[in-house]
Parts: C-alpha cells; sequence; structure tokens
C-alpha cells in the first residue's frame, strides 16, 4: 500500500524514482549520506506516464474510457513496483522502514513541473534526482526534464546524482556570498550527524570578477595611482576577495563546528583558474576524491561563479552528485 507524506515531518527529502539504475543510484546515495540523521525521512516519487494523446482526441467513447482506465491502472501497479524497489533498497541500507514513505502519483501538468509541484507543496529539505533517471520507454531524464528542474527549483534545493556516489566528502565551491552561506548551512543541517563526512571549502580566485565583496573605493584609487594600470587593478581586486573569502571561511568553519564537525573534518584551499571556472572545480573534485561538489544558484551581485558556471558543472560532472542550494 502505498504511504502519503505527512505534513507534519520536519524534514525529508524527495527522491524521484522511475526504477532505473540511476534513480536507485539517488536513493543510495541518500541513505549513505543522510541515513544517520535523527527522524528525517526518505520520500520517493513516482509520476506514471502520460496517457497517450490519442486516447484523448474527439469525443470519449465506452472503449476509449475503458482504455484510459486500464492505461492508468498498469502506471499505478508499475508505480508500485518500482516504489517497492527503492524501498527495498533503503531497507537493504539500514534506513528505518518507519522513515520511508512513498508518492505514487499520475501524471498531471508534465513530468518536471509534478515533481517540482510535489518537492515545493511538501517543502521538502532537498529534491533528489538521478542523473541517467527516466527509462526510454518513458523519456530521458538528463535531457528536457532535469533542464526545467535545474531552471525552475529556485525554492527547493536540487541535489543530481551521476553514478553510484560513495565518497561522504563534499567540496563547497565558495565565494563568500549569502549563496554560498546558505551551502554552508545546509550542510552543517544535512551532514553534521555523519561522523564520516568532511568538508571542503574551495575558492576559485577571480579575474576582475567581483566575486566577492571587494572595496571597490580602493580598486578606483589603485587604477588612478596607477594610470590605469590593469595588472595592479586586478591584483588589488584579487588581494580583496582573498581576505573576503578568509573571513567567510572562518565563519563557516564556526557553523559547521556548532553542528557537530570537528576541525579536523573542515579544510580550506584557493586555486587560482586553469581551464576555466566550473573545469577548475572539477578538476579540485576530482584530485580531492570529493563525493559532491555543492554550488550555490547564483553567487554574490549574481557574479557568474556561482550562476552560470553551475550549469556548465553539471552538464561536465561525472561520477559526483551535485548539490544546487538555493
Amino acid at each position: 500500500m502505498t504511504q502519503t507524506a505527512s505534513a507534519t515531518l520536519d524534514h525529508k527529502v524527495l527522491i524521484a524514482m522511475d526504477g532505473s539504475a540511476a534513480s536507485l543510484n539517488a536513493a543510495e546515495y541518500a541513505a549513505h549520506m543522510l541515513g544517520l540523521i535523527p527522524d528525517l525521512h526518505f520520500v520517493l516519487l513516482y509520476v506514471a506516464p502520460a496517457v497517450p494523446p490519442y486516447l484523448h482526441e474527439g469525443v470519449p467513447d465506452g472503449p476509449k474510457v475503458a482504455k484510459i482506465r486500464q492505461f492508468q491502472q498498469a502506471g499505478r501497479v508499475q508505480g508500485e513496483k518500482v516504489l517497492g524497489k527503492g524501498r527495498d533498497r533503503l531497507l537493504e541500507l539500514k534506513v528505518p522502514a518507519e522513515r520511508i514513505e512513498t508518492r505514487n502519483l499520475p501524471r498531471a501538468t508534465g513530468l518536471a513541473k509534478d515533481i517540482l509541484n510535489e518537492a515545493e507543496k511538501g517543502r521538502y529539505d532537498a529534491l533528489l534526482i538521478g542523473r541517467r533517471g527516466l527509462s526510454r520507454a518513458q523519456e530521458l531524464f538528463m535531457g528536457s526534464v532535469t533542464t526545467q528542474l535545474i531552471q525552475h527549483a529556485v525554492d527547493v534545493p536540487l541535489w543530481i546524482i551521476d553514478g553510484h556516489v560513495t565518497s561522504p566528502d563534499v567540496m563547497i565551491a565558495v565565494d563568500g556570498s549569502e549563496a554560498s552561506l546558505r551551502a554552508v548551512d545546509q550542510v552543517a543541517f544535512m551532514l553534521g550527524a555523519n561522523p564520516k563526512a568532511r568538508v571542503h571549502f574551495l575558492h576559485v580566485v577571480p579575474k576582475l570578477q567581483n566575486v566577492c565583496q571587494v572595496d571597490l573605493d580602493v580598486a578606483v584609487t589603485t587604477m588612478v595611482d596607477q594610470e590605469g594600470d590593469l595588472e595592479m587593478i586586478e591584483e588589488e581586486f584579487r588581494r580583496e576577495s582573498l581576505g573576503c573569502v578568509d573571513d567567510f571561511n572562518a565563519r563557516a568553519a564556526r557553523i559547521l563546528q556548532e553542528t557537530g564537525f570537528s576541525r579536523d573534518r573542515i579544510s580550506t584551499e584557493v586555486r587560482e583558474i586553469t581551464l576555466g571556472i566550473a573545469r577548475t572545480i572539477l578538476k579540485a573534485a576530482e584530485e580531492g576524491g570529493y563525493g559532491t561538489v555543492i554550488l550555490g544558484r547564483r553567487g554574490l551581485h549574481h557574479s557568474p561563479f556561482l550562476g552560470s558556471v553551475s550549469d556548465r558543472v553539471i552538464r561536465r560532472a561525472h561520477g559526483v552528485a551535485i548539490w544546487l542550494v538555493v
């Protein structure tokens, strides 16, 4: 019997399921990363395929109505099977049965929209999707559906899991903005109870971009004094940016420590841009063995560091989970 997600739950994550290996990977990732959080519930969601358009054409007659009902019933049965597999996988990974719920929904306005409506209506702490997602018989998840979720999931954190991610270590790309701080807040809540998780702050040094809050008066003064010497201006931006991020990292570390992270589970790194910001981020994640890369949806003053760069990171990421924090 399918359970209904309770509105009284304080903390819960929504995992989109379709029976594919990718969606099961998303469920496994959730169990590995979040299984030790007390009272956090795992809600598995299945959205049934849409009724074929030809069955709605014209005036529905008896045979058409019967076929529509038959199609809808088949979708419900398939949903129960898919959700059952997801539930079994969570149980195998020691998630208590009372913390697992399922939602078997008919298609209403479109797959991405239906998933997002459930995520926003239920006020979930995160929405998890598998990178490959839906089976070919339905729709490629890493196509229009995932693109729509990335574009429109502005009120719920979106986690995109690519492959079988097992490393509990996470890397947060920071620029000193409020978006970065919200990412830290989510990590503090979500992973504070996971004793294996380690957090690494990565700051990619900008090049004449207002990625971090800099003293523009100093920059302008430098420009005047140096008669427009761009190298000196860039160096001033760099110095101010690094100073800002140092302050940010100290503040972020305090937030993590207040939620159970020991100091030896927190590290920081500054990297120069080499192959572009997105590639620099992914290279750092690969070299450090981080299973999760966390990005703010947008950075300071809508800067590209945590804005459009997140799209590039998502497109190029392989074998990692991406958290896109609102």
